[in-house]
């Protein structure tokens, strides 16, 4: 199920950039305020979590806009609050982003702060010994990995000693659009935490339209339907391994480079460099985005006007219940850059990449 956490990430990132929708008559509109209430109370992977020692506030949100409801706010400016509540970045519907405290407490808004900033996948010499690969999505069809994986090869051929990947802007996509990228940087076999599923009528149908056809999608249903509602799934591994059968002699140093846009499966990439590259550092200013303890999401349109919608994970990573979620701070890099943002960051080889670039070179 790892690839399904990032085939869906993408559009949960671009969630909260749609603006909230029109006015929408109280009357009946007031069901959808109490569907999403109902799917995510039943279904919402988060909810045990984001609820615990907040039962008197949670109440008390839900009759502050029911009531606003009554008095004539628009229904789904109060579901885009509701949802926001929770601080999911993989939970909303249009407008929730104005609510999540987390989108307005560390929104690094660099394309505010810089002259341009539109990663685009590139790939070229930095200098004699460096290598960049621009990574800024994992949104891409078959032809676009296979882009990836010959820029993998033209670094290979290349000669260079470091390689720098930099993964800024990077809000998710599919795991296997990271693969050949992951496979260069490989090491040393690593173990990362697994995700597991809040059993409800919405996690079985997730699980059954992506993997109900195969014999362990087949007994993970079986099991969900003997598990109560609203339990996370027991029995299944709390850990995935990180292996391949090989480890490229190149790269001698690489870097992996982020910034406060890289989420969901960008995020995921990190975490597996981290799990299983001795030689990859994490280099940037801002920590991640903090988008991936929550996820698997089903996109859910609402009974009384079906041309708006909402997203819900259903499932949680094995991390969470340990204490170790990231989505509260995101992922810290272990070299924090203190340099000025740059003024551009397109398809060119910027300031950043320059200064990582001779940081790798007298990295011990």
């Amino acid at each position: 199920m790892r690839t399904l956490l990032r085939v869906l990430s993408l559009v949960a990132a671009l969630v909260g950039l749609l603006p909230a929708g029109a006015q929408t008559p109280a009357g009946s509109a007031v069901s959808d305020f109490d569907f999403a209430v109902d799917v995510v109370e039943r279904a919402y992977a988060g909810y045990p979590d984001k609820t615990t020692n907040r039962g008197a506030e949670y109440g008390a949100l839900k009759e502050r806009l029911r009531d606003g409801i009554v008095s004539g706010r628009d229904t789904y400016d109060a579901i885009a609050e509701y949802l926001g509540w929770f601080d999911d970045s993989h939970l909303g519907t249009p407008g929730v982003r104005r609510y999540r405290p987390k989108s307005i407490r560390r929104n690094p808004d660099y394309a505010g702060r810089m002259e341009r900033y539109a990663p685009q996948f590139t790939h070229c010499r930095v200098d004699a010994d460096t290598y960049l690969i621009r990574f800024p999505s994992c949104d891409l069809t078959d032809a676009q990995i296979d882009e990836v994986r010959s820029a993998v090869g033209a670094y290979l051929a290349s000669g260079c000693e470091n390689l720098v990947v930099d993964i800024r802007g990077n809000g998710g996509g599919s795991d296997s659009a990271y693969e050949p990228l992951l496979e260069l940087l490989y090491d040393h076999e690593g173990v990362e935490d697994a995700m597991e599923y809040r059993v409800s009528d919405l996690a079985v149908a997730h699980v059954r339209e992506f993997a109900g056809d195969t014999e362990r999608g087949r007994a993970k249903i079986a099991r969900m339907e003997r598990t109560p509602p609203g339990e996370f799934l027991a029995g299944e591994s709390k850990t995935y391994r990180i292996r391949y059968d090989s480890v490229s002699p190149r790269p001698r140093r690489a870097a992996l480079l982020i910034d406060g846009s890289v989420g969901s499966s960008g995020e995921q990439l990190v975490l597996e460099v981290r799990a299983c590259s001795c030689r990859t550092t994490v280099y940037g200013q801002d920590n991640t985005l903090g988008c991936l303890d929550f996820s698997n999401c089903e996109i859910l349109r609402f009974p009384q006007d079906t041309t708006r919608w909402m997203m819900l994970p259903t499932t949680r990573s094995c991390r969470v219940s340990e204490g170790r979620g990231i989505d509260s701070a995101g992922i810290a890099p272990d070299v924090r850059i203190t340099l000025p943002l740059p003024e551009t960051l397109t398809d060119n080889v910027d300031e950043w990449v320059r200064w990582v670039a001779e940081d790798l070179k007298t990295e011990n």
